[in-house]
C-alpha cells in the first residue's frame, strides 16, 4: 500500500498525481475462516435444496407473473448438444452469449448424470458468490454485519427462483464479477482484470462494469499506465476467449454478442442456423388476460419478448392506431441507446471527478452502470440476478434490509411489463442516496487521509 503521508503532500497534474488506492485491510486483519466456511455451507445447502426441488418437480412450479422461462432445457442444453456433435456456434448455429457459458454447459454434460448435470455450475456459482459478498461486507461493516448481509443474499427470492430453481444464466458471470471487484479492493489489479474478462466471457453484461473500473484504476495510485495495463489484460483475455470465432465468423460472432441489426451479419448462414441450438417445448405462460394478450398481439415484440419502459405506456395509455411508434424498432432502440450512453457518460464523469477510494462508492458506481443498462434496454426479469449481490452490499440498516427484500419480491411478483419501472425506481433511489453520500464524503475522506497521515 502507498504511504498516505506522501499522498497528502504530493502535487502535480491530475494524471501525474492520482488519488490513493482503494483502502486495503491490514494483513493481520484476516477473515474468520470458520465463519466464512459456515456461511458458504449454508449457501450451498439452501441453494442445492432448491435445486433438488427443481429436479423433483421438473420445474413445474411457477409463480404468478414471475416468468418461468425454460431456457435451460430449450436453449442451453440444445446448444451444448450441438457443439458436442461438431457444430460451431456463431457459424453453424446462433448463440446469444460469449462461449465460456457454453463450454461450462458442455463440460458438465459429460458427467454420468441425467440431463440436469449442466445446471450444477449455475447453482454452485450462485452459492459461491456468497464468498465475495461476505468478504466485501466484512471489509467495511465487520463480521456480524457480513453474516447478516450474506444471509440476505442466500435467501434473496430472485436468486432462489431464477438461478437455483429455473437454472438461468447470470450466476457464472456474477460470481466472477464480484470476485474481480473484491480483489480490486485488495489492490490486486492484474488478477481483477483477469477475473473481469472471465466474467465477460460468460455473459456480455459484465462488460458495462469495465469503464467504471478502468477510471477507478486510473484515479488510483496506478494512474494512467495502470489503467491501460488493466484494459490490455482484460482485452487480451477476452480476445483469447473469443477464439476461433473471431476468425471463422467474425460478423456473426460480434452481431450475436452485441445485438447489432441482423443485416450486419455474415451472409449465407445455414438454413438451420436458428434451430440447431434451440429445443422444442411448451412456451412459458404468464396467465395474461385475453384483453391484454390481444393488445400485445398488435405490438411487434409480442408477449414473450423482453419488456421495455415504453411497453405499459403503449398497452394501457396509447391507442392501437399509434402502435407503429412502438413497432418501429429503430426509434425504440435508438432512444434506449441514447439514454444508456448518456447516462453512462454522466456516471463516468462522476467517477472521474470523485476519484472514489471507498469500496462502497466503487460498488455503487458499478451497480448504477448495470442498472442503467437493465432499465433502458429490453429486459427479462432474470437479468437482475446479476445485480443482487451488489444491491445487498448497500444494506446498512434494517430499513435498507426491508427495501432490499421488497425489491426482490416485487420484481418477482409484479406483471412483467412493469418490471423496468421497478428498476427505474431502484436506480433513482440509489442515485439520490449516492448524491447524499457525496455531500458528506469530502469531509469524511479528508478526515480519513489526515488520520492515516498522523499514524
Amino acid at each position: 500500500m502507498p504511504d498516505f503521508k506522501a499522498e497528502v503532500s504530493s502535487t502535480g497534474s491530475r494524471d501525474s498525481a492520482p488519488g490513493p488506492d482503494i483502502d486495503a485491510p491490514a494483513k493481520s486483519d484476516r477473515p474468520n475462516v470458520r465463519l466464512l466456511l459456515l456461511v458458504l455451507a449454508a449457501a450451498l445447502a439452501v441453494k442445492f435444496v432448491v435445486f433438488g426441488v427443481s429436479v423433483g418437480t421438473s420445474m413445474n412450479l411457477s409463480l404468478p407473473n414471475a416468468e418461468s422461462w425454460q431456457d435451460f432445457s430449450l436453449a442451453y442444453m440444445p446448444a451444448a448438444s450441438a457443439l458436442k456433435n461438431g457444430f460451431l456456434p456463431y457459424n453453424d448455429f446462433f448463440y446469444a452469449y460469449p462461449p465460456l457459458f457454453l463450454y461450462a454447459q458442455v463440460a458438465f454434460s459429460y458427467l454420468p448424470l441425467p440431463s440436469w448435470s449442466g445446471a450444477i455450475p449455475l447453482v454452485a456459482s450462485d452459492a459461491l458468490t456468497v464468498i465475495p459478498v461476505y468478504l466485501i461486507a466484512r471489509r467495511f461493516r465487520g463480521e456480524r454485519a457480513a453474516v447478516l448481509v450474506s444471509a440476505m443474499f442466500i435467501l434473496a427470492p430472485t436468486n432462489l427462483y431464477y438461478a437455483d430453481y429455473l437454472w438461468l444464466n447470470p450466476p457464472l458471470t456474477t460470481l466472477f464479477l464480484m470476485l474481480s471487484l473484491y480483489v480490486l479492493m485488495e489492490g490486486r489489479y492484474d488478477l481483477s482484470a483477469l477475473l473481469l474478462a472471465v466474467s465477460i466471457g460468460f455473459k456480455q453484461t459484465a462488460l458495462f462494469a469495465l469503464p467504471v473500473v478502468f477510471l477507478v484504476v486510473w484515479r488510483s495510485q496506478r494512474g494512467r499506465s495502470g489503467a491501460v495495463r488493466y484494459l490490455l489484460i482484460t482485452t487480451l483475455v477476452c480476445f483469447l476467449v473469443s477464439l476461433p470465432y473471431l476468425f471463422v465468423s467474425p460478423g456473426a460472432y460480434l452481431a450475436s454478442i452485441f445485438r447489432v441489426p441482423m443485416d450486419w451479419w455474415d451472409q449465407g448462414l445455414p438454413a438451420s442456423y436458428f434451430q440447431l441450438g434451440v429445443g422444442t417445448g411448451t412456451q412459458v405462460t404468464f396467465g395474461t388476460s385475453n384483453w391484454l394478450t390481444s393488445r400485445w398481439a398488435l405490438l411487434s415484440l409480442g408477449v414473450y419478448s423482453p419488456a421495455t419502459l415504453a411497453l405499459p405506456v403503449f398497452l394501457f395509455l396509447i391507442s392501437p392506431g399509434y402502435y407503429w411508434v412502438y413497432n418501429s424498432s429503430m426509434v425504440l432502440s435508438t432512444g434506449g441507446y441514447i439514454v444508456i450512453v448518456g447516462g453512462l457518460l454522466l456516471l463516468l464523469r462522476s467517477v472521474w471527478k470523485q476519484a472514489p477510494t471507498d469500496p462502497r462508492e466503487v460498488l455503487s458506481y458499478v451497480l448504477c452502470a448495470l442498472l442503467f443498462v437493465f432499465t433502458f434496454y429490453p429486459l427479462y426479469k432474470y437479468y437482475v440476478v446479476g445485480i443482487i449481490p451488489l444491491l445487498v452490499l448497500l444494506v446498512r440498516s434494517k430499513w435498507d434490509a426491508v427495501g432490499f427484500t421488497a425489491f426482490s419480491l416485487s420484481l418477482l411478483l409484479v406483471p412483467r411489463y412493469f418490471s423496468p419501472w421497478v428498476l427505474l425506481a431502484t436506480l433513482i433511489w440509489i442515485m439520490r442516496r449516492s448524491i447524499a453520500d457525496h455531500i458528506r464524503m469530502p469531509h469524511e475522506r479528508q478526515k480519513r487521509l489526515y488520520e492515516h497521515a498522523d499514524r
